[in-house]
């Protein structure tokens, strides 16, 4: 039947409509589209399950990428994350089912972003989509904010990027999207600067000091990666600008003039939420963790925080020093992948953008296992980008 329908169709059509891979960097794309337009993670994920319903159909298609050693590490974070909700401190059957459906819902589409960067569709259009969705939707938050003139004078967002600091990091992840596809000759330069310099003046409008240091960084790793053929100099590089950055930012911090511009607002309770929630560790399980779906609201100065704010913490207090771990060899197996890929240019896309998101997870971030989301971009395509990459040396595979 489906032969029929192929040959009635023109051939130029037909390689659009009757591939699947077309289909899966399709809502790939409209995956990212739901997280900045849709206020909804539940309407957002609507397109998920669609992704989640055609990996299933073609599972023989692409089931070989559970060989690669990343994707077995995937497996067992997720399902120790999802196993945690056995005992959080409130077992309710249907909460359960739903960490699982996430769970499930999250590792299809690692494996469908790496399959799409596997057989070529992030370099000829998927990234170059991506990359229109999000400097429109800047484009609009920027018109948005002077349109609204909100109180408190930060700008938000559309969509899921409803808050000052999420907004600003996936800008930063839209700024290296537009900055590599000029890169790679997709995107011409007189249109990438003007839109560079449009997301600059967005997350400076966010006044989010984290997404500051943490893009800033994170764009400087990309230009570096591109100056520096060799991985060897890029790594020793980075370190010795790591540890430079650290030393400017502390002594700046400590001053009065200094303090004053990088923390506004003091800490903002950091310190405090931070210890509270170690200390809540501390008194159920350190192993174990508390459970992904124990209530990790914490209480200071007559604000009530709904998550730790740091992801590091929230994994700790969710999944124990075992769930903690298994990310770690994520992370570590993800870096070793990209840099022994350094040579090829979505490495150094994936290494910037992962940069971005270790860097500002020590200062925000509560859900690694979550639906459709600002996760997905900062932390899981990358990995999915890594895997496509570990991917395509055993095995160079054509439909």
């Amino acid at each position: 039947m489906l032969s029929t329908l192929r040959a009635l169709v023109p051939q130029s059509l037909a390689r659009v409509l009757f591939d699947r891979i077309q289909w899966s960097s399709a809502l790939l794309v409209a995956c990212f589209v739901a997280v900045l337009w849709l206020p909804s993670q539940t309407r957002a994920s609507y397109v998920t399950y669609l992704l989640l319903g055609l990996m299933l159909i073609y599972y023989r298609r692409w089931q070989d990428v559970i060989e690669l050693n990343l994707m077995r590490w995937i497996c067992v974070l997720l399902s120790w994350m999802c196993l945690t909700a056995l005992w959080s401190a409130e077992v309710v059957p249907g909460e359960v089912v739903s960490t699982w459906v996430r769970g499930v819902l999250l590792l299809t589409f690692v494996a469908a972003a790496a399959e799409c960067h596997l057989r070529g569709y992030f370099q000829r259009w998927l990234g170059l989509a991506m990359t229109v969705a999000g400097a429109l939707t800047v484009l609009v938050a920027i018109a948005n904010f002077w349109w609204t003139n909100p109180e408190d004078g930060r700008l938000n967002g559309l969509g899921q990027l409803d808050t000052h600091v999420v907004a600003a990091l996936i800008f930063g992840v839209v700024a290296l999207l537009v900055i590599h596809q000029a890169y790679e000759r997709r995107l011409a330069v007189w249109v990438a600067v003007p839109v560079v310099i449009m997301i600059a003046v967005a997350i400076l409008l966010s006044d989010s000091r984290n997404a500051w240091v943490s893009v800033g960084l994170g764009c400087a790793t990309y230009l570096a990666s591109r100056w520096l053929t060799d991985v060897r100099v890029f790594v020793l590089a980075g370190v010795a600008a790591g540890v430079v950055a650290a030393v400017m930012l502390l002594a700046v911090a400590s001053s009065d003039v200094g303090g004053a511009l990088l923390l506004p607002r003091g800490d903002s309770f950091r310190f405090a939420i931070w210890s509270e929630v170690l200390a809540a560790v501390r008194g159920g399980d350190v192993i174990w963790g508390m459970g992904i779906n124990t209530v990790d609201d914490i209480y200071q100065g007559g604000i009530v925080f709904q998550h730790p704010h740091n992801m590091y913490l929230a994994v700790y207090f969710q999944a124990g020093l075992i769930g903690l771990g298994l990310w770690v060899v994520v992370i570590a197996k993800t870096l070793g992948l990209l840099l022994r890929n350094y040579s090829a240019a979505d490495a150094k896309l994936a290494l910037s953008i992962l940069v971005v998101a270790l860097l500002s997870y020590s200062l925000d971030g509560h859900e690694l296992v979550d639906k459709v989301g600002e996760t997905w971009f900062l932390f899981w395509l990358p990995v999915a980008l890594a895997l496509g990459l570990a991917w395509r040396v055993p095995r160079q595979r054509l439909d």
